[in-house]
Order: structure tokens, then C-alpha cells, then sequence
């Protein structure tokens, strides 16, 4: 198992939206005892809905164990109690009221263990108006006021899932301050995270200021010969020097932002300057001349063949429990120096430790036998 920062802690993960699982994978990361707890077939019904075999499903899945547990059967809230009494936080992502029907909501638990640190994760939060009204990632946007609009300002459909990973983050922040405060006072505590409030929080930062939406040629994007395309980030004026003198055009200095049929112009120039070599050329003669700039990789081959990915170690080769095939997943976005974050295991099937928790808990294999007779643990 990692030995990593968070070694020593064990976080009960029972969510069944990836951003929970992804909050929870954080910690998992770093050393933490991470156990996933479903129902035996929720994977197979979860597929109607959207592939868990691909996506950020399996980095969710990495670096954990996994439990299946059916809590409407016999003897399963016992073993469920049992893990609970053993560990440090839970993480749980049902609609509000599903928890307290299981019997595992808060109140329960910390009376199996009153230091618990037992997060909720859930669209709209435990109370207000709209708690328990069921959704997705672009209802929470709206109430959060991160939908986009066109010119016009009539909203359009988001195209990336920032509620969701506004949530994931700030669901891993919350474990981590519980953690932190129970290390301190020996106390555990109830934290209620919201989707809506965490992208309140966490704005999209909507740029007020033309040049970072693309409106002049220093601040774009430009396909290059090879059909390779790379960013211009140029603001400050000396960059801007810099740029044009890489280009020959320095007569362009007092024109950073230029208007009508000179702006037209300096883009078409851009445009052409920047076809006219490949990008490996062009990120060389850039990078010399100290310039603001990058490589647009828009492929999971572009991210795995870029060097700087490379040098960073971002991109992990594992494999598809499922298939079996080679895959790719992201790398560990924290660098530390002394508990370095590792893969020690790769993403796994649900349900897959089930037997070796159960034995840790005390359970022999007669215990075992009769909890799948009772189809407590499928």
C-alpha cells in the first residue's frame, strides 16, 4: 500500500457520482486507506446511464479498494458499523434523506464512532429550497450563475463540467480540514457540501477583458504547418516586443491592440507567419526568444507525447481492469518532496477487495459464506 502523506487515515467512500469518488481519490493519492463501498451490480446499471469502463471514472478508481455491500440485507449495516468504528471520514453523495433511510447518516454513525469525520456531498446542499431536487452539472451551474452567454446574453449549454469539479475539489478540502481538526481536538464534525455553493465559491472568472478572450493577435491561437496548432498568451508589452521582433514586425509596437482593417491585417499575418513552419519548429525559435506561449494538445496522444507531460510524469500507462488493454490516465498533480504520491495500485473493479475487508474487520469465511447467503455482500 502507499506510504504517502496521509498514511494512517481511512476514508469509507460511498458516493455513487464521480465527483464524490473523484474527492475522495485526492486523498487516496497521497497515502490515505481509501475503501469504496457499492451495491454489488450498481456498475452494470450504471452503464445505461454512461460508460464507468473510460473517462475519470478509472483515475477514480486507482490507489483504492473496493467493498460491495447491499445495505438492505441482513448483517450488511453491521459490517457497514464495524468499518465505520475503524475509520477516519466518510464521504457520501446521496440526495438528502437517502442516507438517513440506510441508516448510515450522521447521527448513526458517530454513534459507532463519535470522531468521525462524515461528509455530504449533494447538488443543492441539506436544506434550502431547492435541497433534494435531483440534477446534474448544468442545473447547479445555473443557480451558481455560471452559465455562458453569447453577445447577445442569451445563455447557452456549458460545454465542460465546472460544477462538478468545483464540488470534487471542495469536497477534498472538506476531508482535509475534518481531518485536520480532528487531528487537533480529537473531534469529528458534519460538513454539507454543495454543487451550487461551490461554484458560487469557485467562479468560472468570466474575462471582462477582450485580449484574454481571443479579440487581438498577441492573445490566440494558430495552426502551424504541420496542421499543429499552439497559444499566443502575450500581455505585457514586453512580450508583445519580443513577439513581433521573433516576427520582423516590430513597426507593429504601438498596436498591441489594434482596431479595424489593421487588426485584419496583423491577424492575417499572424495566421500565415505561423503556417509557414511546423510547431516543433516554431515552440523552439518561441522558447529562445522568451516569449509567451504554448503547445495545444487536444488529444489523449498529444497529452501522453508531449514532452513537458513526459518530464512531469503526467500521464500513467495501466491497464483496463475491465478489458484488460492498455490505457492512460492522468499523473499526481502534487509534487512532494519527502512522501511523493505513487500508483501503488492501478483502477480496479468494484467489489474486488471485498473478501480481504471483511477479514480485516474479524469476519471468518463461515461469516463470509452466510453474508453472501444474505446477499449482503452479492
Amino acid at each position: 500500500m502507499n506510504k504517502g502523506a496521509l498514511e494512517g487515515y481511512r476514508v469509507m467512500d460511498i458516493c455513487r457520482a464521480g465527483p464524490g469518488q473523484l474527492a475522495t481519490s485526492v486523498l487516496a493519492d497521497y497515502g490515505a486507506d481509501v475503501i469504496t463501498i457499492v451495491e454489488p451490480g450498481y456498475a452494470q446499471r450504471r452503464q445505461v446511464g454512461g460508460s464507468t469502463a473510460k473517462g475519470f471514472g478509472q483515475v477514480n478508481r486507482r490507489n483504492k479498494r473496493g467493498l460491495f455491500l447491499n445495505m438492505k440485507a441482513e448483517g450488511a449495516l453491521d459490517i457497514f458499523m464495524k468499518l465505520v468504528s475503524r475509520s477516519d471520514a466518510i464521504v457520501e453523495s446521496n440526495r438528502p434523506g437517502v442516507a438517513k433511510r440506510l441508516g448510515v447518516d450522521y447521527d448513526a454513525v458517530r454513534k459507532a464512532n463519535s470522531a468521525i469525520v462524515y461528509v455530504s456531498l449533494s447538488g443543492y446542499g441539506q436544506y434550502g429550497p431547492y435541497a433534494g431536487i435531483p440534477g446534474h452539472d448544468v442545473s447547479y451551474q445555473g443557480v451558481a450563475g455560471m452559465i455562458p452567454q453569447d453577445e447577445q446574453g442569451k445563455p447557452h449549454h456549458p460545454t465542460y463540467n465546472n460544477a462538478d469539479m468545483n464540488a470534487a475539489w471542495y469536497g477534498a478540502f472538506a476531508l482535509f480540514t475534518g481531518l485536520l481538526y480532528k487531528a487537533r481536538t480529537g473531534k469529528g464534525q458534519y460538513i454539507d457540501v454543495a454543487f451550487s455553493d461551490a461554484s458560487i465559491s469557485l467562479p468560472p472568472g468570466h474575462l471582462e477583458d477582450e485580449m484574454l478572450c481571443g479579440a487581438y493577435p498577441c492573445h490566440n491561437i494558430y495552426e502551424c504547418k504541420d496542421g499543429k496548432h499552439l497559444t499566443l498568451s502575450t500581455r505585457e508589452p514586453w512580450f508583445w516586443e519580443r513577439l513581433l521582433k521573433v516576427l520582423g514586425r516590430e513597426d507593429w509596437l504601438p498596436h498591441q491592440r489594434p482596431q479595424g482593417a489593421l487588426k485584419e491585417e496583423m491577424f492575417a499575418f499572424f495566421r500565415k507567419s505561423f503556417k509557414s513552419k511546423p510547431r516543433h519548429e516554431w515552440l523552439k525559435i518561441l522558447k529562445e526568444a522568451d516569449c509567451q506561449f504554448g503547445a495545444v494538445n487536444l488529444t489523449a496522444e498529444d497529452l501522453r507525447d508531449d514532452p513537458h507531460n513526459k518530464a512531469r510524469e503526467m500521464v500513467i500507462e495501466t491497464q483496463n481492469p475491465a478489458t484488460g488493454d492498455k490505457m492512460f490516465i492522468p499523473g499526481f498533480a502534487l509534487k512532494l518532496s519527502e512522501t511523493p504520491a505513487k500508483m501503488w495500485r492501478g483502477p480496479s473493479l468494484m467489489g474486488l477487495d471485498t473478501e480481504d475487508v471483511l477479514k480485516e474487520l474479524g469476519y471468518d469465511q463461515g461469516d463470509i459464506s452466510r453474508f453472501r447467503q444474505s446477499e449482503a455482500i452479492g
